[in-house]
């Protein structure tokens, strides 16, 4: 692999993010699929490209080896580490860890297909499968109440800063879970009405909050509508509908 002048670093630095933005290929414009290897560098006319296996055979010099996926998992975070002094990786190495990668995704996502279909079909956007407070918690609670498959609680500290960051004024933020079975749980992020609060703990009221979290129902603007919510769900559960 050539080493890179600094004229063609400064240039991959520079366009490099906006092509990850894009996340579509550089030469034919497919969007990247799912768990799929990414390479990056430039073509033969010195242009900086982003691309995925359709089109690898067209990127001259490659210097960025990488994988796309559409979903956040937890595992991929990097940890917080002080960069390291040594050299870096070979190609092998990276090759290697890219594999094993792709590997965890696949087998997450086979995992959660079952439990998604049973849960209400919604593609979780964001896979936490490292140890939380907010999984304890949750796992202990559904132990302690067995008749129960949803819950309505208020965010952990570090569960979903960003969301609690953006609160509108006069709602607040509520973590609305529903387990799917014993160890797998959904879990959705809603801003309510803070009027709305304290919610009935009661489960025909939190199975219908879940079910407008994910569209399937609108989302109750006061104590009215969430008591017309709160009536159609229990009316579900009493004829033993899902």
């Amino acid at each position: 692999m050539t080493a890179l002048s600094r004229q063609q670093r400064r240039r991959l630095e520079r366009a490099l993010p906006k092509l990850f933005e894009r996340n579509v290929c550089s030469f034919c414009g497919s969007s990247f699929p799912h768990n799929s290897p990414t390479a990056g560098g430039f073509d033969a006319a010195g242009n900086v490209v982003l691309t995925s296996e359709c089109c690898v055979h067209r990127v001259a010099q490659i210097f960025v080896r990488g994988f796309y996926s559409n979903r956040n998992y937890d595992f991929l975070r990097p940890p917080n580490t002080k960069p390291s002094t040594n050299t870096g990786p070979t190609s092998q190495q990276i090759a290697n860890a890219i594999a094993l990668f792709q590997k965890a995704i696949a087998e997450a996502d086979k995992a959660l297909d079952g439990v998604e279909r049973r849960g209400g079909g919604e593609r979780a956007p964001n896979v936490t499968l490292l140890d939380y407070p907010w999984k304890d918690d949750d796992r202990q609670w559904f132990e302690r109440n067995p008749q129960r498959s949803h819950r309505a609680r208020p965010p952990f500290p570090g569960e979903c800063d960003e969301q609690a960051a953006e609160t509108p004024p006069g709602d607040a933020l509520i973590m609305l879970v529903r387990q799917v079975e014993p160890g797998r749980r959904l879990r959705a992020a809603v801003f309510l009405d803070a009027n709305l609060l304290p919610l009935p703990d009661n489960e025909a009221v939190v199975h219908g909050l879940f079910e407008a979290a994910m569209g399937h129902e609108p989302m109750p603007p006061d104590r009215q509508a969430l008591c017309t919510l709160s009536k159609k769900y229990t009316a579900r559960r009493s004829r033993g509908d899902a």
